[in-house]
């Protein structure tokens, strides 16, 4: 049951870093456009998705 837990966290934090990367990318292309009012945000919004991504990789490693 554990397991099955872990897994299925495991898949969840990956989907949202992936979707925090994605909505990173987005936000950083639109700022550039708009001549970068924004472009730290994005970047340390990418930056977070990659993290998320990141942890969710390793979250199955935990064991009771």
């Amino acid at each position: 049951m554990f397991a099955q837990a872990m897994s299925l966290l495991q898949k969840g934090l990956i989907a949202v870093g992936a979707f925090l990367v994605v909505v990173g990318i987005v936000n950083l292309a639109t700022n550039i456009k708009d001549g970068g009012p924004g472009v730290r945000n994005a970047i340390l919004e990418i930056v977070g998705g990659v993290m998320v991504g990141a942890a969710g990789a390793f979250v199955t490693q935990i064991s009771i």
